[in-house]
């Protein structure tokens, strides 16, 4: 996986409405986020599979952000 799509995937993150991020479970948030990003570019087989396991590693931090921007918003 390679900078670019990682930038790309925390830029949607980051636009994604809070609320969306804090109420889907993990597998549906993972799949509409993968769903998006494929949408702005298509994704590779590879690159959606890192990019599922990326994700799932990530799953705390991306609803910790998403508290932190409903706390300070």
């Amino acid at each position: 996986m390679n900078t670019t799509l990682l930038r790309q995937t925390w830029n949607l993150i980051e636009t994604t409405n809070a609320w969306e991020l804090l109420e889907a479970s993990e597998s549906d948030l993972i799949q509409r986020l993968l769903q998006r990003l494929d949408a702005q570019k298509p994704l590779a087989a590879q690159e959606r599979v890192s990019l599922n396991d990326y994700l799932h590693t990530k799953m705390s931090l991306i609803k910790d952000t998403a508290e932190s921007r409903l706390v300070s918003a």
